[in-house]
């Protein structure tokens, strides 16, 4: 699935699908790379998820950095796509691989790491690509050649 923001996702509609675990990409993805804040609109959506009984994760290939959100957990440098370092702190967190929704804005990286755990994906378009890592650039650049954005 693909959409234009993670305000544009019917969160309603996938907990009554059962997805009850959200991974949630945050550079480009909840706000532009290297900030440390989540806009009100995101914590309001991180509350509705959790005020029924959803997982969230904050999933980053990022560096670890300040930010703190009330039961929200954070995994710093998951080494996206390998599955192998969030599937380790994810294992107590879901009984099936069809309650887990990945959203974030990368192909090579978020959607094809939801792709290999067998989760439910959902591509938004990135916040702001004028500044970026440069293997991010590389990779949005493959994204564009092969037509996958």
């Amino acid at each position: 699935m693909k959409v234009k923001s993670v305000k544009d996702i019917d969160f309603k509609k996938l907990l009554s699908e059962g997805k009850r675990v959200f991974l949630f990409d945050f550079d480009n993805t909840i706000n532009v790379w290297k900030s440390n804040i989540v806009p009100k609109e995101i914590e309001e959506i991180f509350k509705y998820l959790l005020s029924n009984d959803a997982s969230v994760f904050i999933v980053s290939n990022g560096k670890k950095r300040k930010l703190e959100i009330n039961n929200v957990k954070i995994i710093w440098r998951a080494l996206k796509p390998l599955p192998f370092k969030v599937m380790m702190r994810l294992k107590k967190h879901f009984k099936n691989k069809d309650e887990i929704v990945v959203i974030g804005d990368q192909i090579f990286t978020d959607i094809l790491f939801g792709k290999l755990i067998g989760a439910y994906t959902i591509k938004v378009e990135p916040l702001d690509t004028s500044k970026e890592f440069i293997t991010t650039k590389i990779f949005r650049f493959f994204e564009r050649l092969f037509k996958l954005h």
